[in-house]
């Protein structure tokens, strides 16, 4: 199921460097933690350390939420921000994964280095299909 988003929408969500993802422990325990995203427009995806908690948690329930969202630090009445529903899926290899790592590495030039980068199996990268979105603003409004 697709979800429409305006160029605004699409804007904000590209100008933006960190989103935080929700997941649920086995238990349903909500854990939140920072991601660094990139959205083509239909998929959200985004690269993961191995072996950490977030990836056992969308393993044992992919249903995560993705939050982004700013503020103007010098009048916080002004916010704004994207919540997306959606299902998470693990990717190691092939050739969506190249896609979203090429992506990833166009909007973070880190990923770009020596130091940053990585091979393809060497880090997953998570592909979120959004099955719905709610959005907010407070002392400015979304443009169409």
């Amino acid at each position: 199921m697709g979800i429409k988003l305006t160029k605004a929408d699409k804007a904000f969500i590209s100008e933006l460097p960190v989103g935080r993802l929700a997941t649920a422990t086995e238990d349903c325990e909500p854990v939140v933690r920072p991601v660094w995203p990139v959205f083509d427009g239909v998929y959200f995806y985004f690269a993961s350390e191995p072996d950490t908690p977030k990836l056992e948690h969308i393993e044992s329930n992919p249903q995560v939420s993705l939050v982004i969202d700013d503020y103007d630090k010098n009048n916080w009445s002004n916010t704004k921000g994207i919540r997306v529903q959606g299902e998470a899926e693990i990717m190691w290899n092939g050739e969506e994964y190249r896609y979203a790592h090429e992506l990833l590495k166009e909007k973070y030039p880190e990923y770009q280095t020596e130091d940053g980068g990585w091979k393809e199996g060497d880090l997953p990268i998570i592909k979120i299909t959004p099955t719905s979105f709610y959005k907010w603003s407070q002392g400015s409004n979304w443009k169409k």
